[in-house]
Parts: C-alpha cells; sequence; structure tokens
C-alpha cells in the first residue's frame, strides 16, 4: 500500500468538497451582503483569506484549482478595488497555506517535501547569497530586501505543490482541461474589451486608469499610435498576452490528444478564440514566444506531426481576424520581422542595461533594489522603473558572485526541464509535459530581455510546471493517487 495515500473521503452520498462549499457560500453570502454594500472591502478580504485557509487546509488539491483561478483574476481585482494593496499578499496566502499543508502531511509520514530535482542544489547556493543581500547597507530598509525575496526566491514553494499535486495521469488531464476552459472567458473578456474600448473599463471601475493609460499602443518613437491594446483579467497587456501563449500551446495538446471529430472541432474553436484574443492584446513578443515554443514542442516529441493540422489553422484564423476584429491591430505586429526594429528595441535591453549594471558595486545593491514591486515600501535609484533585463537585474541586487550563480542556476534549471520533456514515460502526459517545457525553457532564453521569474503569472507557471515536469517523469498509465483531497486517516 502507498505509504503516501490518505483518506480520499469518497463515498456513495455528496461529495465532501461540495457539501463544504455550498455551506460555506451560504454563509459568507449572508455575512458579506451587508458588508459589500457599505463597502467595508478590508473585512471582506479578511474574511476571504479565512475561508480560503480552511479550504486548502481541508481539500489542498481543490485549493490548488483555486489558487489557479485567483492568478487569472487578481489583477482584475487589483485594478478594480484601487489602493486595497492588501490584494497584492493573497496570492502569498495561497502559496504559504499550500506549501505549508503538502509540508506537514510529509513530514509526519517521514518524507522530505522538497523532490530531488537537479536544478535545486544551484538554486540553492545562488538562493543562500540572495537572501544575504537582504542585510546589504545600500538598501533603505531591510523591508527592500524582504520584498526582493518574495519577487525572485517566494515561488519556488510552488515546485514541491505541484509535484505533489500531479499523483497519477488522469490528474494531470484533469488539470489541463480545467485549465483551458478558464481560458475560454477569460480570451472572450478581452475580445469584449477590444470592441467596448478604454472608456467601457473606466466604467466599471475607476481603479483602471493605471491599466488604461498602459494598455495604449505606441510606435517606435514613442507616440500614441491609438491602438488600444487589452488587458482582460490582469493587470497589464504583457501579463495577459503571455497566459495566451501559455494557453494555446496547452489547448493544442488536447489537439493531439484527442481525436474524435467533434472534440476536435471544440479544440479548434478555443484555439480560434484565444489566437483572436492575443492578437488583440498586441503582443509582439507573445506572439514570438508562441511560434518559437512551437518549434521547441515540436523538437521536444521528436518531430510528430500530429500538431500540424493545429499549427495550419493559425493563417487562417489571422485571416478570419482580420474580419472580425478589423486592421487596428497589425500595426503592432507589422515590425515583428523588421530586423531594424528588433535590433534597435532588443540589443539596448540585452546590452545596454547589463553594461550599466556593471557600474554599481561588485557585491551588488541588495535584494530588491531594481524589484518594481519594492517600491511599496521604500524608495530606491532603480524600483521606480522596470529593469527588463533579467541579468542586469540580478547583477544591480545580487552583485558579481550572485549573478554567475543564477546563470549556473538558469542553465541547469533549463537543461533539466528540457531532459525530463524527453524522459515522460507516459504518451498522455508527454502530451502536456512537452509544451510545458517548451515555454519554461524559451522563457529561460528570454531572461538576457526580460524578467520572467519576476512577473505574474508567468513566474507562478515556471515554478509550477516545473515540479509537474519533475513529477511527470515518473508517471504511469496505472498509477493510484498519492496524496488525497482530505486530511489523514
Amino acid at each position: 500500500m502507498n505509504d503516501l495515500a490518505l483518506r480520499d473521503g469518497k463515498g456513495h452520498g455528496l461529495p465532501t468538497p461540495l457539501i463544504v462549499t455550498v455551506v460555506l457560500t451560504a454563509a459568507a453570502i449572508m455575512w458579506a451582503a451587508p458588508r459589500a454594500a457599505r463597502g467595508n472591502y478590508r473585512d471582506l478580504l479578511t474574511a476571504f483569506i479565512i475561508l480560503q485557509s480552511l479550504w486548502i487546509v481541508l481539500f489542498w488539491r481543490m485549493g490548488v484549482y483555486m489558487f489557479m483561478a485567483y492568478v487569472i483574476a487578481e489583477g482584475f481585482l487589483i485594478n478594480y478595488f484601487n489602493g486595497l494593496s492588501e490584494l497584492n499578499l493573497v496570492k502569498d496566502v495561497f502559496v504559504s497555506l499550500l506549501f505549508l499543508t503538502v509540508a506537514v502531511m510529509l513530514i509526519v509520514r517521514h518524507r522530505a517535501p522538497f523532490p530531488r530535482l537537479g536544478w535545486v542544489l544551484p538554486f540553492a547556493g545562488f538562493a543562500l547569497v540572495f537572501i544575504a543581500e537582504i542585510f546589504n547597507p545600500n538598501l533603505p530598509t531591510v523591508l527592500v530586501g524582504l520584498v526582493g525575496i518574495r519577487v525572485t526566491l517566494f515561488y519556488f514553494l510552488l515546485t514541491p505543490v505541484a509535484y505533489w499535486f500531479f499523483d497519477s495521469t488522469g490528474r494531470v488531464v484533469k488539470f489541463f482541461l480545467f485549465m483551458v476552459a478558464l481560458s475560454i472567458p477569460v480570451s472572450a473578456f478581452g475580445i469584449v474589451q477590444y470592441f467596448k474600448g478604454p472608456a467601457w473599463m473606466m466604467s466599471i471601475s475607476p481603479g483602471f486608469e493605471r491599466a488604461v493609460f498602459y494598455a495604449w499602443s505606441t510606435d517606435p518613437s514613442g507616440v500614441n499610435s491609438g491602438s488600444f491594446r487589452t488587458f482582460s483579467t490582469f493587470v497589464h497587456t504583457g501579463a495577459f498576452s503571455q497566459y495566451l501563449a501559455l494557453m494555446m500551446l496547452v489547448t493544442a495538446a488536447l489537439w493531439g490528444l484527442f481525436r474524435v471529430s467533434w472534440q476536435r472541432m471544440v479544440i479548434g474553436a478555443i484555439l480560434m478564440l484565444q489566437f483572436f484574443a492575443l492578437l488583440t492584446t498586441g503582443g509582439r513578443a507573445s506572439f514570438f514566444v508562441l511560434f518559437a515554443c512551437v518549434g521547441l514542442w515540436w523538437f521536444f516529441q521528436r518531430g510528430s506531426l500530429r500538431l500540424a493540422p493545429a499549427v495550419l489553422l493559425l493563417p487562417v484564423f489571422f485571416y478570419g481576424a482580420t474580419l472580425l476584429l478589423g486592421t487596428g491591430f497589425l500595426d503592432r505586429f507589422s515590425t515583428l520581422l523588421d530586423p531594424q526594429v528588433v535590433e534597435n528595441r532588443n540589443i539596448p535591453l540585452m546590452v545596454g542595461w547589463l553594461q550599466e549594471s556593471m557600474k554599481t558595486d561588485w557585491a551588488g545593491m541588495g535584494a530588491g533594489y531594481a524589484s518594481l514591486a519594492s517600491r511599496h515600501v521604500a524608495d530606491t535609484a532603480l524600483n521606480i522603473g522596470v529593469v527588463e533585463n533579467g541579468l542586469a537585474k540580478m547583477r544591480i541586487e545580487a552583485g558579481i558572485p550572485g549573478l554567475i550563480l543564477y546563470v549556473i542556476f538558469l542553465v541547469s534549471f533549463g537543461f533539466s526541464c528540457a531532459r525530463q520533456a524527453f524522459r515522460v514515460p507516459d504518451p498522455r502526459v508527454r502530451w502536456f509535459a512537452t509544451p510545458v517545457a517548451a515555454f519554461v525553457v524559451l522563457n529561460i532564453m528570454l531572461v538576457p530581455i526580460g524578467t520572467p521569474f519576476d512577473v505574474s503569472p508567468t513566474n507562478v507557471y515556471l515554478w509550477f510546471f516545473a515540479g509537474f515536469l519533475g513529477r511527470a517523469t515518473t508517471l504511469t498509465s496505472d498509477d493510484r493517487p498519492q496524496l488525497a483531497q482530505t486530511g489523514p486517516s
């Protein structure tokens, strides 16, 4: 018998999670309605955190699904309730509770909560140096360093959560089906934004003013081009476009997994919806990421041609988008293949920022010094704007020793994820592991012109799917669940 097995709580009546959900929802509505009418949102947030904590402790796997839904809705809530800074910490509470719940269940069974993955040791070496940067004298306050730890290291806890979450091949398929289903209303909302325009978002809440301001397109000279880039339920356009690129990969994986005609028609319709939404974001980088990931995915799948029909649909979708959405988005993508524009945009990010970072103290300026999130606790010279070069940011914050260890970690992280993609034994799991590995590896390669480990939801997916890839190599079609929903029996 599996020594990690816990009580499933299965019976012949209604499932326990459903009963608990109905009871808690009814109580929450009765309690929350008058407070919502009075605009007492901080009490509501406190109650939500308490209920979420109880739910995760009782049904931690359901908590993972809730967490993934919250990651998508977080941006909308932050924009809508502008000024309610506590919302930035709800996701961290989710992560902490999920990890602690899993860790306690494993420790009482004398099992280590952290899986043995090839990149963990290099990450631990980098993490030790980065944690020491909390006490760097260049920081105005230690709180800046703590925010830097949160941004750079904290979401690593999602790796063991994901590793133990995926206990069977059936769980893998159900999870990614859930993610695809969740992307449908998110994509549709982005398209609605495109047609309704920024004024409609402002009418929902004045808190969207900042997001709308940054959603306007500019031409290469920086002049407003009058094209509105959608952000759906996310804080900004870039997060939405990265999310859509990943979801298109996962949806295309369903194409390889399901072969019945009506199933593929549904999958094709979802792909079209996601592709239309991606075009409305004007996300050139995400557009490149999508097609580059398809190439990596084909390599990880050892040249499988089963995806060819899905890929060939994209030009048809593009033509259909010009008929449905108009041609307003074309200006954003017209420069995608222009070498001069690409060079002018990316070379300063790759070289300029790195050269500037080398002028700082060899020991670094401290954790969080160049992190945008740390501006909420104190100002530094570099946390007002965004440092869009991950290597330069790490050189500024952790110094030369930290940068060297960070590069070693990135290389080991990328090679480990790529190797795991080739070693997945179950064909169903492999259809999801290979596109996820392509997304992870490509984001690592783009660190010199971006900060994927700092930006939500990309950072969440990178750490979470690293745990999934580690577990995918151990799953076979006859696996039984190893950690059940509820507490120990």
